[in-house]
């Protein structure tokens, strides 16, 4: 059964795209520059950065979808995560780099691309109704 979208006006769609694109791109910097973050315990090295970020990505992404129930929408935030992703892997003019060459960085480079096609491919979870059982 195809996903029923939601009967919003096309200009409510364009905004709420433009809007959830922004905010691709703001979490898209903001945990492409936390993800190096390592912190050591006892001789072994915590990647905290690189966790915290991916939960930060799958939380907005799983969030968005759940709250806007649109396809379209959480595709755009995505577009912006995976587009600040790789804006910031490239060179910059200093010869400066962000997401450099390492595990975290091979992993930051591929994790958020592959947690975006999830969630916008995941298929719309039948709703139940309050009090009705799962049996019916």
């Amino acid at each position: 059964m195809p996903e029923q979208h939601p009967t919003r006006p096309w200009s409510t769609r364009l905004l709420l795209c433009l809007g959830a694109l922004f905010m691709g791109l703001l979490v898209g910097s903001i945990t492409t520059v936390a993800h190096q973050n390592v912190v050591t315990i006892l001789g072994i090295d915590i990647p905290w950065g690189m966790i915290l970020s991916l939960i930060v990505l799958i939380g907005f992404l799983v969030g968005l979808r759940m709250v806007v129930q649109d396809r379209l929408i959480v595709l755009c935030a995505a577009l912006g995560i995976i587009g600040m992703v790789f804006l910031l892997s490239l060179r910059s003019v200093g010869g400066s780099v962000l997401v450099p060459n390492n595990l975290l960085g091979t992993i930051w480079a591929v994790a958020p691309t592959l947690i975006a096609i999830v969630v916008v491919a995941w298929p719309k979870l039948p709703e139940h109704r309050r009090g009705e059982s799962i049996s019916s």
